[in-house]
């Protein structure tokens, strides 16, 4: 688990994740028409990662994030993985082995934000989630009552955790 900062506006950090998240809020560096992932560092700046052009995925691709998590329905998707500032600069897939999962959900129209899971932000990253995903490498490092905390304060309580070593999602449910 990286050091982070605690900032007394904390919640206020991950209303504007959310909000930009959902395009409610564009950042400057971002098309009007482009997807992307917002990415809530340790030191709480909001970085944001563009996903392919619309229009330039496969439909085989398109159709397998369908499967997954259909976009009839848009969903705010919550993400606990590394996101330290030199780590994701330098090799998003490397910081986050299923960042080309999460850039397919954005893709078709998810809200995607993801932060580290520490204990002082876990309740504020999760707020208003429809849907947890758990980097499995970062476990360790969550609370033991992780699961506990954060479906308090998501709206539907589906978590999954991804398997490192697999590629495969679990769902996980109250401990």
């Amino acid at each position: 688990m990286p050091e982070v900062d605690t900032p007394p506006t904390l919640e206020d950090v991950f209303n504007q994740a959310r909000r930009t998240a959902t395009g409610e809020i564009k950042p400057p560096d971002i098309n009007s028409d482009d997807r992307y992932l917002v990415l809530v560092t340790p030191g709480r700046m909001l970085m944001h990662r563009p996903c392919p052009p619309a229009g330039s995925m496969s439909p085989s691709q398109v159709s397998s994030m369908e499967r997954l998590i259909p976009s009839g329905i848009k969903r705010d998707v919550a993400v606990i993985a590394y996101t330290e500032l030199r780590a994701v600069t330098a090799d998003l897939a490397k910081a986050i082995p299923f960042a080309g999962l999460l850039m397919g959900i954005a893709y078709i129209g998810h809200a995607v934000w993801i932060f580290e899971g520490h204990p002082s932000a876990l309740a504020a990253g999760c707020s208003e989630a429809d849907l947890l995903l758990v980097d499995g490498g970062m476990l360790p490092y969550l609370t033991d009552n992780w699961i506990k905390i954060a479906s308090s304060v998501m709206r539907h309580k589906e978590i999954y955790v991804h398997d490192r070593a697999t590629y495969k999602l679990t769902q996980v449910g109250e401990k």
